[in-house]
């Protein structure tokens, strides 16, 4: 790896550290958490494609397990540009299960060497208490992401996206933002493992909450003609 690529993935190491404080408070509202999961992508004919992931997470400056996801996804290609998309995530969590459904759709489109995509997504999610006592807990979202994706090599790959969270209750308004930004490292044509970082702030309680995610993500893919 070059000076220049070793001091990208330096960089957000160090934007991480210095955000992985404690568990956000009302007294201190900044975390670091740790994504890490894999993937595994079917490219299927006649422009579908599925993708089959799971994830564990962890907060509270790396300390504390916070639960594992494992998520379906299912997109199908109307054009050469516009897919439509749907999704069903199921959350383990310590403090309860989540199901989530989403679908909506992506335009792609390339711009010299730089690969881009625009995503919108309406988003279900329903949180299952472990106590029988309390009732289900069900939030809607739209979410609006744009992503650009660009090769430094044969190898490796820059990635950077944007996403606000919109929560739908008593109208629309913003629950939290997503600022990303990631390498991409190919083993071959079909492996490659994705080390990124996220800033999320999150202004939808009562105070500002901001956390900083460093997260290790292998993929595979599979073509089946």
């Amino acid at each position: 790896m070059s000076c220049v690529k070793y001091g990208v993935f330096v960089a957000l190491l160090n934007l991480f550290t210095l955000g992985a404080q404690a568990q956000a408070t009302r007294s201190d509202p900044v975390d670091g958490q740790g994504w890490y999961g894999a993937g595994l992508e079917f490219n299927l004919p006649k422009k579908w494609s599925a993708e089959l992931s799971y994830q564990s997470r962890f907060f509270n400056d790396l300390k504390t397990y916070y639960g594992s996801y494992l998520s379906l996804s299912i997109e199908k290609g109307l054009s050469k540009s516009f897919y439509l998309l749907g999704a069903y995530r199921l959350s383990k969590l310590t403090k309860g299960t989540y199901n989530r459904f989403t679908g909506g759709f992506v335009v792609k489109r390339k711009l010299g060497e730089v690969k881009s995509d625009l995503r919108v997504i309406y988003q279900n999610q329903v949180q299952d208490f472990d106590d029988p006592a309390k009732e289900d807990d069900r939030d809607n979202f739209v979410r609006i992401r744009l992503r650009a994706r660009k090769n430094l090599s044969e190898r490796i790959g820059v990635i950077a996206s944007a996403e606000p969270i919109y929560q739908i209750a008593n109208g629309v308004q913003i629950d939290n933002y997503r600022f990303q930004a990631g390498l991409r490292y190919s083993f071959a044509k079909q492996a490659s493992l994705d080390v990124f970082y996220i800033n999320r702030p999150d202004y939808a309680k009562s105070y500002k909450r901001q956390y900083h995610i460093l997260g290790v993500a292998f993929n595979y893919e599979l073509k089946i003609d």
